[in-house]
């Protein structure tokens, strides 16, 4: 690398962020040095803390606290990392190599330089003190052993930077397609989300389940001491036996209980081992601990690995580089010469149906303008990026709340007379009523999670509703057409909620199938007040996000007070259930389908309704329709 070329590089680096803080103003300037003020400030917080923490905080005969510790501070930064990096994917980089190639500079110049500035980020500077500082501080309390700690903890940091390059290299080659590029990124944002969610999956099926188990001779303590009192109270032996063997049992008791507690321990340790050693972040932590049990070899191995990995990473981050701005992910390939078809007929008729394009589908029942604009509707709604946002919600809700139930699946019984306990708690805390109305508001949250969607679906289509206004179709077949656009999302997920949650809280099957009708009912009294809601308050989203563009007061107004006014739209879909729980708890009479047998009446008499109400709302849409226009193409194109 050319010395020269790198001051220069390094110099125009620093002129570009002189000019974009000229170019941001004073104010930027002034947010800009209050974050930096921050930033230090808390890095010295940190540095203090840790630095305290490792000189006083752990006992000289317990190394394995150390790898506790180590094992917090790396997932704290790794999850904040992440978050600074969903932050970064939208920027670009700081020196764009494509300005460069027709100069004689080194591109490794630029790649390097690149590559070091992505160390300048909040996380670093917070954790990167904390970590010095406890490596610091264990040195004074466990020798010069835990100088292995410092280079080891150098490479991790270079791991880290360098395997974040290659992953936002990687998807900068992914986004070389601009309709591809928003789709990443949500697909990125969903999978951190969801990651974040696998600590508490692995507390609630393994840990807690090992905290909880009850060894059988535990159950036998129990049962001696009940056989003891059972033979006092007969009188076949005397209170002084009985204290006697009462406190010989309850020694043996507490003596098992410390055995299984200290298997316990031990079980969650040598999984933290194992885990650590598997998992190349982990080698930080597990390195820290051998150092402070005087053995610097798997320090001085996992320096070698992190240095290997960031060597490796850097690497393949440099060629997807080059190949990147050399145009070779972007070049077109040469087209293949079509191979001729000699299968008979029939067999193409059948292949040409089987291939049909989604906007060609027949939809049964419905009138042709309602079935094109539900076909376009439905190939706008897999292929929009907003969409694909718009699922985080409900699918971070299932993962969340499904595990705080599947929490009672994998916590085992303790015993004969817990069970017992357990059980009559269980029914108190959960009478037969309870887990339909669960069914129900998981339903209807599912259901208001797209309410942001569905109730602006105009504002959505952005220039795309000029072909809706342009054409023939009545404006009844438009919205009955939206309405189906969205049904296989809004339907999709009320049943599989429903079907989870009769699966951790099963109900008799007749009220299960309730849920059906119910979930249709509740899917067509929300689609009126949604359709509503995009007639009188459109708003215009700008392209890829869920953002409004200058939103007015007004329209916001409605949009909040529109979720109020879901659960008392919804509401009415409870009337069968507390029929059916009139029947069976006042009239004493069971084993009648009668929420089954109202929720059909029920969705009947509203399929009625919001035929009636699809008619007016499609008068109301032709009046508004140019307002809807204006305000849904706005400062968007």
């Amino acid at each position: 690398m050319n010395w020269q070329h790198f001051h220069a590089l390094l110099w125009v680096r620093w002129r570009l962020l002189v000019n974009q803080m000229r170019r941001g103003g004073p104010v930027n300037a002034i947010a800009a040095g209050f974050l930096a003020v921050i930033g230090v400030l808390a890095a010295l917080v940190m540095f203090g803390s840790f630095l305290f923490v490792g000189l006083f905080a752990f006992p000289k005969d317990y190394p394995d606290a150390l790898l506790y510790v180590w094992d917090g501070l790396v997932v704290a930064f790794i999850f904040s990392w992440m978050i600074g990096l969903i932050i970064e994917l939208q920027r670009s980089e700081v020196l764009s190599l494509d300005k460069l190639m027709h100069l004689p500079v080194s591109l490794k110049g630029a790649f390097l330089i690149n590559y070091l500035s992505s160390f300048f980020s909040m996380s670093l500077i917070v954790f990167v003190p904390a970590m010095v500082a406890l490596s610091l501080g264990v040195l004074f309390t466990w020798g010069p052993s835990m100088l292995v700690v410092l280079p080891l903890l150098a490479a991790f940091i270079v791991m880290v930077t360098a395997l974040t390059y290659q992953f936002q290299g990687w998807l900068a080659s992914l986004i070389t397609n601009p309709r591809r590029r928003r789709t990443v990124i949500v697909m990125v944002t969903m999978g951190v989300i969801l990651m974040g969610q696998v600590p508490n999956l692995v507390n609630i099926i393994f840990i807690r389940s090992w905290a909880n188990t009850e060894d059988p001779a535990i159950t036998e303590f129990n049962d001696r001491q009940e056989k003891l009192g059972a033979a006092r109270n007969a009188g076949e032996i005397d209170e002084q036996v009985y204290k006697e063997r009462q406190q010989e049992n309850e020694m043996q008791k507490v003596a098992r209980q410390r055995e299984l507690k200290e298997d316990v321990e031990q079980r969650l340790e040598t999984s933290f081992v194992i885990g650590n050693a598997i998992v190349p972040p982990g080698w930080l932590p597990l390195g820290a601990e051998f150092a402070a049990k005087q053995n610097v070899l798997p320090g001085l191995l996992g320096t070698l690995g992190f240095a290997g990995i960031a060597w490796l990473s850097l690497w393949r981050a440099y060629q997807t580089t080059v190949r990147l701005y050399t145009g070779q992910f972007t070049a077109g390939k040469k087209a293949a010469v079509a191979a001729i078809d000699t299968s008979p007929p029939a067999v193409k008729k059948a292949t040409s149906a089987l291939r049909l394009n989604v906007l060609e589908w027949r939809l049964p029942w419905v009138s042709e303008p309602a079935a094109a604009v539900a076909l376009g509707g439905f190939r706008s709604l897999i292929r929009a990026p907003e969409a694909k946002m718009m699922l985080l919600t409900p699918l971070i809700m299932v993962v969340v709340f499904g595990s705080l139930f599947m929490s009672n699946v994998f916590t085992p019984k303790k015993s004969k007379e817990s069970k017992g306990a357990q059980e009559s708690l269980q029914q108190f805390i959960m009478p037969e009523f309870v887990p339909p109305l669960v069914a129900y508001g998981a339903m209807s949250m599912a259901l208001l999670s797209i309410g942001q969607f569905v109730g602006n679906q105009f504002g959505f289509d952005r220039g795309g509703f000029r072909a809706l206004v342009l054409s023939a179709a009545p404006r009844r077949q438009i919205l009955l057409g939206k309405n189906l656009a969205f049904a296989p999302l809004g339907l999709g997920l009320g049943l599989l909620v429903s079907v989870l949650v009769q699966v951790i809280y099963p109900v008799r099957i007749d009220v299960f199938l309730a849920e059906v009708p119910q979930l249709l009912s509740m899917y067509l009294l929300f689609c009126m007040v949604a359709n509503w809601l995009s007639i009188m308050a459109p708003m215009s989203i700008r392209a890829g996000t869920m953002k409004p563009v200058n939103p007015k007061v007004f329209t916001v107004l409605l949009h909040v007070f529109s979720v109020l006014l879901y659960p008392v739209v919804l509401a009415p879909v409870l009337l069968p259930l507390v029929a059916h729980l009139l029947v069976e708890e006042v009239a004493g009479i069971r084993y009648l389908p009668v929420d089954l047998v109202l929720s059909v009446l029920l969705c009947a008499l509203v399929f009625f309704l919001y035929q009636a109400v699809l008619t007016s709302e499609g008068q109301l849409l032709r009046r508004r329709e140019l307002k809807i226009l204006e305000a849904a193409t706005a400062k968007t194109e």
